[in-house]
C-alpha cells in the first residue's frame, strides 16, 4: 500500500462513512495498523478523545476520527491528514476490507491444483480458485470468483453463488445451495444428516431419511467448526447477512432471519424459527419448535424454552426479561441473609406458636 490521504478520501468517501477531510492532504500513506501500534507512514482509526491523545503524539500520517474530535487534531496537521467518519467502527471494517486484508488469491499454486478431484459434469466459473485435495462431485455449480480451499469437500448437486469463500476442510453436503459473498470457515459442515429418529415400544431407534437441504442467503458467514443440519424434508435456512461465530449448532428445518449474530456455542433445536436481527450470546440454547420474535438479545447463557413474542433483552435460563432477570439475581445474592433471618424469625415465633397449638 502506498497512497496519498486525499487518494484514500477521493477512493472511499461516503461510501466508507467518510465525510471529511483536513491537514496535510498529501502525506504518504503505506499501512493501516491498530491505533495502538501508529507511527510515521500509518493510517489508524481512532474510536474515542482517550485514543486519539495517545496517536497524536506518534507522527502517524493518517487518523480517522468520529465527528467532533477533529478539532483536538490542530496541532499536528501539518505533518498529519485528519479524515472525519460518522461512524469509525464501520470505517475501520470498510478500509481495513479495502487496504488491510489477507490476499486469499495468493495460494503458491496453479489455479487449480492437481489434486482436485473435479466431476466431469461440474459447472465451475473460469477465475475460481481451487486449492490441493478439494473434491467436487456430480452436478455441482460454482459461480465465479470463489476461492475453494484445501481439501474442501462440495457434495453432488450443490449450487454455490459468486465470490463465496470456502476455508480448509468445509464439507457442504449433497444439494446445498449457498448465496453470493458468503465466507465459510474451516471444519464447517452444511447439510449434515438432521438428528431425526423415531421409536417403538421397546425403545430402539430409526432413522428418518434427512432429504430435505441447506439454503444460505448472501452475505452469510459461518465459523469454523459449525455444523448445520440440512431438513428432514424441506430446507434449513440462514438469512441474508447473517453471521455465526465458531462452534454453534442449527438442527435440521431451523430457520434464522436475516442479520442475525450468533455467538460461539449457540445450540438451537429442530424446526425452530428466529425472526431477523436476533443476536444470541456465547451459549444460548434454544428448544425446537419454537418461534422467536425479530430485534431480540438474549444474554447471559440464555436457555428458551417458549415462544418469544416480544422484542427486547432477555437472560438467564430459563430466560427473563431483562429488568426482572437483574431483580431476580440480586434477591438470588441475598439468598444467605434473607435465610437467616427467617431463621431468627422462626425461633423468636415457636413458643408464640407452641402456646397457640
Amino acid at each position: 500500500m502506498k497512497k496519498t490521504a486525499a487518494e484514500i478520501y477521493s477512493e472511499c468517501g461516503e461510501a466508507f462513512t467518510l465525510i471529511a477531510i483536513a491537514g496535510k492532504q498529501d502525506v504518504t500513506v503505506t499501512a493501516m495498523v491498530a491505533w495502538e501500534a501508529a507511527m510515521g507512514g500509518d493510517m489508524v482509526v481512532v474510536p474515542d478523545e482517550d485514543a486519539l491523545n495517545k496517536v497524536l503524539a506518534t507522527g502517524v500520517s493518517l487518523i480517522v476520527v468520529p465527528v467532533g474530535l477533529e478539532g483536538k487534531c490542530a496541532d499536528v496537521m501539518d505533518k498529519t491528514a485528519v479524515i472525519t467518519s460518522n461512524n469509525p467502527n464501520l470505517a475501520h471494517a470498510l478500509l481495513k476490507q479495502k487496504y488491510g486484508d489477507y490476499d486469499y488469491t495468493i495460494t503458491g499454486w496453479d489455479k487449480v491444483h492437481a489434486s482436485a478431484i473435479i466431476h466431469k459434469t461440474a459447472e465451475i466459473a473460469s477465475d475460481v480458485l481451487i486449492g490441493p485435495g478439494v473434491v467436487v462431485s456430480e452436478g455441482v455449480k460454482i459461480g465465479k470468483g470463489c476461492n475453494i480451499m484445501a481439501n474442501v469437500v462440495i457434495e453432488r448437486n450443490a449450487v454455490i453463488g459468486e465470490h463465496v469463500r470456502i476455508h480448509p476442510s468445509a464439507i457442504v453436503g449433497w444439494g446445498s445451495i449457498i448465496g453470493n459473498h458468503c465466507l465459510i470457515l474451516s471444519q464447517a459442515i452444511l447439510g449434515s444428516e438432521g438428528y431425526g429418529y423415531a421409536q417403538d415400544q421397546k425403545f430402539n431407534h430409526y432413522r428418518i431419511p434427512q432429504t430435505g437441504n441447506v439454503i444460505l442467503g448472501e452475505r452469510v458467514t459461518i465459523g469454523a467448526s459449525n455444523t448445520i443440519d440440512r431438513g428432514t424434508h424441506g430446507p434449513t435456512m440462514i438469512g441474508n447477512g447473517t453471521i455465526m461465530d465458531n462452534l454453534c449448532h442449527v438442527a435440521h428445518n431451523v430457520k434464522i432471519g436475516e442479520n442475525c449474530a450468533i455467538i460461539a456455542g449457540f445450540l438451537c433445536a429442530g424446526s425452530t424459527t428466529l425472526g431477523d436481527r436476533v443476536v444470541a450470546s456465547g451459549g444460548t440454547m434454544i428448544k425446537d419448535h419454537l418461534n422467536i420474535c425479530g430485534d431480540t438479545i438474549f444474554v447471559h447463557r440464555a436457555g428458551i424454552i417458549k415462544d418469544v413474542t416480544e422484542p427486547g433483552t432477555y437472560a438467564g435460563s430459563p430466560i427473563l426479561p431483562m429488568k426482572d432477570y437483574v431483580v431476580s439475581n440480586a434477591i438470588y445474592g441475598d439468598l444467605g441473609s434473607i435465610r437467616r433471618q427467617l431463621m431468627e424469625l422462626e425461633d423468636k415465633l415457636s413458643p408464640v406458636m407452641g402456646k397457640m397449638n
